[in-house]
């Protein structure tokens, strides 16, 4: 990608973001997605090809588990 590019879609996202289009995501949305992966990875499901309620599970799972180790850091 190209330093052109990058300016751009960096000044899109801002646009985005103060028009709120866009909300960046924070730290704790970055790590919440990261475990949400690898929750799933652990069950051996494929996001996907998952169904309802397999996504569901996988949700619900990594919910609790996460606040809980928030909770309890």
């Amino acid at each position: 990608m190209t330093e052109e590019r990058k300016a751009y879609l960096q000044e899109m996202e801002e646009h985005g973001a103060d028009n709120g289009w866009v909300a960046p995501l924070t730290e704790e949305d970055r790590a919440f997605f990261a475990y949400f992966r690898s929750v799933f990875k652990r069950y051996n499901i494929t996001p996907s090809k998952a169904t309802r309620l397999e996504y569901d599970f996988v949700t619900k799972v990594a919910e609790s588990e996460f606040y809980l180790q928030k909770a309890n850091a």
